[in-house]
């Protein structure tokens, strides 16, 4: 009893009772052609019913197979009800055999035994399954292959007793290769166990890393966001020379470290494959222009040159991820400043080669190659190092470490998300006009060209910046130095600014009073962000369209996408710098002025 309960508790089981209800077809055209055979030799009416019987056994079958689904464990009755059922069809096909050895024709033994072997052959599919299903398909056979020969077969002789030992020795021969099919099936099984386990243990550490690098995230950004806020505050007051000095460095070295920290979540998002592109209108010159501009202080400072080249056949206006385009950009500029002490760095928008115009078929109709050049005078890279300096956390070599620092990620970051736009990074050779040697970054992708976006005459009104000294915020944010920070940034440009502890508050102090907008931070006590949020937009606390946006410390891959899906109407992660806060509040307000508008016209 006790081995007949392990038996039906084997979810080995439902797999094959799968695999008999989905193969019918695979068995019913063998039965025909068995029946054609049996007709020869046995009349229309014996093949006829032999039919029926299979037809029915199978139909029983079908029936005890049909409630197993992929997924889903079978009960210990269905295991049973199935081993059940399938005993009648290969019981069906060795009383065939059987007729047939038995027919008058006298050459029909021979088609007796082949169909005994095949079932035999059949078996082996089950190989790795449990030994009740095996004697359920092997039993009848094997028993017929050793009974038949010796004790039905005519004749004594050499011949004969050839033919008698020989199906003996075959029915030997196959147990001894269903015993070893089975062992070298079950060590399979194992490995397939092992390689399961590690894959899933492999996945548990990835998951660990995932939750070790969203914490320290959200923990390092809270307290960065007290330190840089803070900074840049002092840096609008009244300082001398040293003092500001001072505190630009401070805001410099926290900018690094929360360099440092981003380049670490990009990186987890690209082996996490949750790298989300955008498709937008997007101006490639005036994209490279900025670029370049935004380091140009940067390059003035170590009195290098940085100017930009723009092919004017190259296409202005694509389909494409801005900011991903200005990451790479901008690491390959960042690289081309760092390694470079006389000359300067180029950026090269180049024309797309004539072959590069033809759609793709992996890309959208008329897609086109875009390349983009970065090419400085410093150092360079040596040729054997050329592919290892994209390997995360690698760089040239120790000295270039040591003396220029950085994590050696960039470059890795970059070259995948070239990758993620259907293009690649590589590496040419310095351009040893320009002196120094120097290196070469040529950064690809795919993109569609499109014709310049109409602008109309309500988004030229929307520019226009809101008055700030009018501007009403509400802010839940349970922290207090997150407090002090808001409100140092905002009171300084003249916006009022209301704070409240928790979610509920906000509420309470929305349907007290008017405000433009709501910061909201997300993980609150008493009443976190989200439901706060939900319970605004129902309308449970004055006007419903209220901008509300995001303010928190969570910044994995995802979650801004994930905000604004809930409701928010921007997302900006800690720490916060003043223009991104402002610009978010602006940009958030500015549509509700225009829904005003339009509601009163």
């Amino acid at each position: 009893m006790r081995r007949l309960h392990a038996i039906l508790a084997d979810d080995r089981l439902d797999e094959v009772a799968m695999d008999t209800h989905r193969l019918l077809l695979s068995r019913l055209i063998p039965a025909l052609l068995s029946a054609v055979v049996a007709q020869l030799a046995l009349g229309v009416t014996f093949a006829a019913c032999w039919l029926a019987v299979f037809l029915t056994a199978e139909g029983l079958a079908r029936l005890a197979t049909g409630r197993f689904r992929p997924g889903v464990p079978g009960t210990p009755t269905m295991r049973a009800v199935f081993l059940l059922g399938a005993l009648p069809i290969n019981l069906t096909w060795s009383w065939l055999a059987a007729m047939i050895w038995f027919s008058p024709l006298p050459d029909m033994k021979l088609a007796a035994v082949a169909v005994w072997v095949g079932q035999i052959v059949y078996t082996q599919n089950f190989r790795h399954q449990p030994v009740a299903l095996i004697a359920v398909s092997a039993f009848a056979p094997m028993v017929s292959l050793i009974v038949f020969p010796l004790f039905f077969l005519p004749g004594q002789g050499v011949g004969p007793n050839i033919a008698r030992w020989g199906l003996v020795l075959v029915v030997a021969t196959t147990l001894n290769v269903m015993l070893a099919n089975r062992a070298a099936a079950n060590r399979m099984d194992a490995l397939t166990r092992g390689l399961r386990e590690e894959r899933e243990r492999a996945l548990e550490a990835n998951r660990a890393k995932s939750t070790f690098v969203a914490v320290t995230s959200h923990e390092l950004r809270t307290p960065m966001n007290g330190l840089l806020g803070m900074a840049y505050a002092l840096d609008r007051t009244n300082l001398n020379e040293a003092q500001r000095r001072h505190v630009r460095l401070m805001i410099k070295s926290g900018d690094s470290l929360m360099q440092v920290l981003n380049d670490v979540l990009d990186l987890s998002k690209i082996e996490a494959g949750k790298v989300d592109l955008d498709h937008v209108a997007v101006n490639l010159h005036d994209l490279v222009r900025a670029a370049g501009d935004a380091w140009r202080d940067a390059a003035a400072e170590k009195g290098l040159w940085l100017r930009a080249e723009i092919d004017p056949s190259a296409p202005a206006w694509i389909l494409a991820d801005p900011q991903r385009i200005r990451q790479v950009l901008m690491n390959l500029i960042s690289n081309g400043l760092k390694f470079t002490s006389k000359g300067g760095v180029t950026i090269q928008l180049l024309a797309p080669p004539p072959e590069s115009s033809r759609p793709l078929s992996s890309t959208a109709d008329g897609a086109c190659e875009i390349r983009l050049r970065v090419v400085d005078t410093g150092v360079g890279v040596d040729a054997d190092v050329h592919d290892r300096i994209f390997e995360s956390f690698t760089q040239a070599d120790n000295a270039v470490s040591r003396s220029h620092g950085g994590t050696g990620l960039g470059l890795t970051i970059s070259r995948a998300l070239a990758h993620q736009m259907d293009g690649d990074l590589v590496l040419e050779n310095g351009d040893l006009k320009k002196g120094g040697g120097g290196a070469a970054f040529v950064f690809t992708l795919r993109a569609v060209p499109i014709a310049p976006p109409a602008v109309t005459a309500e988004e030229v009104e929307g520019q226009d910046t809101p008055d700030l000294d009018t501007l009403r915020i509400l802010m839940a944010e349970d922290n207090a130095i997150n407090q002090v920070v808001v409100r140092t940034m905002l009171e300084a440009t003249g916006v009022a600014l209301t704070i409240v502890d928790d979610g509920q508050a906000a509420l309470t102090a929305l349907r007290a009073d008017a405000f433009d907008a709501v910061l909201m931070d997300i993980n609150m006590p008493v009443m976190d962000g989200i439901t706060a949020l939900n319970a605004i937009r129902a309308g449970v606390a004055g006007d419903p369209a209220i901008p509300v946006i995001a303010l928190t410390a969570s910044a994995m891959s995802g979650d801004r996408e994930r905000f604004l899906a809930m409701g928010f109407d921007d997302h900006l992660g800690k720490p916060i710098r003043p223009a991104d806060l402002l610009s978010s509040i602006c940009s958030a307000v500015r549509p509700k002025d225009r829904c005003t508008k339009a509601a009163r016209s």
